[in-house]
């Protein structure tokens, strides 16, 4: 089990974030993902997904990660 974090992301900066959350494996990850994407409305926004150690684990364009 890891912690992940969720950020969304303009411009290579954090617009929005959750806090770290404990799951069993990164595929856990994705209906938070989904989550946040249906919250995001202003174009050119991704979705960041970080591990523990701090590496990007996911990272989806919020129109891609819509369809």
């Amino acid at each position: 089990m890891g912690y992940q974090k969720s950020d969304v992301v303009k411009d290579d900066r954090a617009i929005a974030a959750s806090q770290s959350v404990a799951l069993r494996n990164l595929r856990a990850a994705w209906p938070r993902v989904v989550e946040l994407v249906s919250s995001v409305d202003e174009p050119g926004c991704r979705i960041r997904v970080t591990n523990e150690a701090g590496e990007v684990a996911i990272l989806v364009c919020v129109v891609s990660a819509r369809r």
